[in-house]
């Protein structure tokens, strides 16, 4: 049986980076989208850090902007031309903090620049893989869509608007999904993820508390990939008390 592969959106991150790590740790392949080469040196850094022994050359780069309403396909082109390995499953993970509030202070060119990176940018990932997903039948594709907490409690400004979208964009796929081959999940994070070495630097949280390493938060996307029932659900993590085996996770409509 071909290794599968988890195709990464917001790569770099710290979500991102946790997305390679659970893609590696089971065993997976990673196309990793970066915008240039400093943030796959920084995605390699990072992995690398959290843990040495992961088969860091099994991530192919490839470089484009999600932003952009054809960055990433031009990736499923370059995929289906050959030029780029097959993949699976998609996670995307693409955001832009922006704390101004009142909301009504925001600037009219920060507001449309948070909603592009923030919306924007995973429903331009989500158009263009999940027909190339179910073009391909393969009946373990998962599609994976990362929120927060700050669309619920109001709170992070005009990015809070964005989570806002992000939850109905999630509902919609899981409908359009609950007949085809892909199994759509959200991951709703409210608690605070950052990277091995920063959390190394200092565990603080900025929303109180302790912060997680990135490294160990990716065993809630393992166990998304290993459990098929967890499908058009919203997996809901507050803490490490939600670290499997006590994931959380519930249908996120009535199909």
């Amino acid at each position: 049986m071909a290794t599968e592969t988890v195709l990464v959106v917001g790569s770099s991150g710290n979500i991102g980076v946790s997305t390679i790590i659970a893609a590696l740790r089971s065993k997976r392949n990673v196309l990793a989208v970066v915008r240039n080469r400093a943030a796959q040196d920084k995605v390699l850094q990072h992995v690398t850090y959290a843990d040495k022994s992961l088969p860091t050359d099994n991530i192919t780069f490839v470089e484009a902007d999600p932003t952009e309403e054809n960055g990433i396909e031009g990736v499923i082109d370059q995929v289906k031309a050959g030029k780029l390995p097959d993949f699976q499953h998609v996670y995307s993970t693409v955001g832009l903090l922006e704390m101004k509030s009142p909301i009504y202070t925001v600037d009219l060119p920060t507001y449309h620049k948070v909603m592009q990176v923030g919306y924007s940018a995973n429903f331009y990932t989500y158009r263009s893989t999940a027909p190339y997903l179910i073009s391909q039948g393969n009946p373990n594709a998962t599609w994976t869509l990362i929120t927060g907490g700050a669309g619920e409690h109001g709170f992070a400004g005009v990015t809070a608007v964005t989570q806002g979208a992000l939850f109905s964009l999630a509902n919609v796929a899981c409908r359009e999904n609950a007949d085809t081959n892909i199994r759509f999940n959200e991951v709703y994070l409210m608690y605070y993820v950052a990277f091995d070495s920063k959390i190394d630097e200092n565990p603080a949280s900025p929303l109180g508390g302790t912060g997680m390493k990135a490294s160990e938060f990716a065993a809630v996307y393992e166990k998304i990939l290993a459990d098929k029932a967890i499908d058009a659900s919203r997996v809901s993590f507050h803490g490490p008390q939600d670290l499997p085996p006590n994931l959380k996770y519930k249908k996120k409509l009535s199909l």
